[in-house]
């Protein structure tokens, strides 16, 4: 019977430990997100930003260089605020526990579920 209590006991830190892991993971992955989704932002201003000048430029001006140079500016900005929205994209997929919940559901013969990797 003890050593029943002592395999629950150990089970029971195994997930305890698992679930604080990849707690641990989630929560570095929303800073990182945070982080990327601020700058993501703040690009997107400057984007718009250099579109309204474009706009400006183009009523004011006639000639075409400073006008082209203004897109130039906002479609670069457009680039690094998708490439920015494909990085956090890729940082969510390690969001939500997996292993926790591949460790949880037991296979049919009791033991719990192992990954193919």
């Amino acid at each position: 019977m003890s050593r029943l209590v002592a395999e629950v006991r150990d089970a029971a830190h195994d997930y305890l430990e698992l679930v604080t892991l990849e707690t641990r993971l989630t929560v570095t992955m929303l800073v990182r997100i945070a982080i990327v989704g601020v700058f993501t932002a703040l690009l997107l201003v400057s984007a718009w930003l250099a579109l309204l000048l474009s706009a400006v430029l183009g009523l004011i001006t006639v000639g075409v260089s400073p006008v082209l140079a203004a897109l130039l500016v906002a479609g670069s900005n457009l680039l690094f605020a998708l490439a920015g929205w494909f990085w956090i994209k890729r940082l969510s997929q390690w969001l939500g526990w997996g292993a926790t919940q591949r460790a949880i559901k037991s296979a049919p013969g009791g033991e719990p579920q192992r990954d193919a990797t």
